[in-house]
């Protein structure tokens, strides 16, 4: 009887091992449910608890925990939507989104490296940058010390996105602080091989005086040679 109790108990526990790690999966498979995210904005980008999902129009649709998230959609010139969407558990939730344009996009680029943009005298940035601007006619300027400043002025509409390719000219060499005149050439007596020549022709002209002299100059005893003999007074 002890051994049947046994051998029962056995099959039930191994029974009770495998099942388990398939109701695991199963549990956790009904943890989750789908988000579709409709929107005519195309190139919006989609939050969810603030991490970047995608962008629209979304590949698929999300896979998300059971519970509340917060969805945001936002897009450079558009109202940002956000809100709290409900999650049930093998349930599919669907947001139909459509931002509201409220002002125009400007990008900006340069001919320069970290030109300086302002706009309405006020600056805005580092060339290249995209920013915001409202409705209506813009002066735009873009600086960089050295170089003429870049003036233009356009018009935003909401929504829309104006790019405008600003080309500085460097000013003239002397002009400015920052592009300084070359130093003047040097003057011919400042040149090195200048000297260098007056150096050489001096050596030559001191060995042509010493040299003849040494030869003439020879030694007063030994020219009477060995036969002869001096008497000192």
């Amino acid at each position: 009887m002890r051994l049947f109790v046994l051998v029962f108990a056995g099959v039930f526990l191994l029974n009770a091992l495998d099942v388990r790690p398939v109701e695991a999966k199963r549990r956790r498979r009904r943890a989750f449910g789908t988000l579709h995210v409709n929107s005519g904005t195309t190139g919006a980008k989609v939050y969810v608890d603030g991490r970047e999902m995608g962008a629209i129009p979304l590949e698929k649709p999300l896979r998300l925990k059971v519970g509340r998230h917060t969805l945001k959609v936002a897009k450079t010139g558009y109202t940002p939507y956000i809100d709290v969407i409900l999650i049930k558990r093998r349930k599919a939730a669907k947001v139909d989104i459509d931002l509201l344009p409220v002002a125009g996009v400007l990008a900006v680029t340069a001919s320069v490296p970290e030109a300086r943009v302002y706009v309405d005298g006020r600056f805005v940035g580092l060339a290249p940058l995209t920013t915001e601007v409202q409705e209506g006619k813009h002066s735009i300027r873009v600086q960089k010390a050295g170089y003429h400043d870049f003036i233009a002025t356009q018009k935003a509409l909401p929504g829309a996105k104006l790019r405008l390719k600003a080309t500085l000219k460097a000013m003239a060499v002397g002009t400015t602080p920052y592009r300084p005149a070359p130093p003047p050439p040097p003057r011919w007596y400042e040149k090195w091989y200048v000297w260098a020549g007056v150096a050489g022709g001096a050596i030559a002209v001191a060995l042509a005086v010493a040299i003849p002299v040494a030869v003439a100059s020879g030694d007063p005893v030994s020219d009477f040679g060995a036969d002869h003999s001096f008497t000192i007074r």
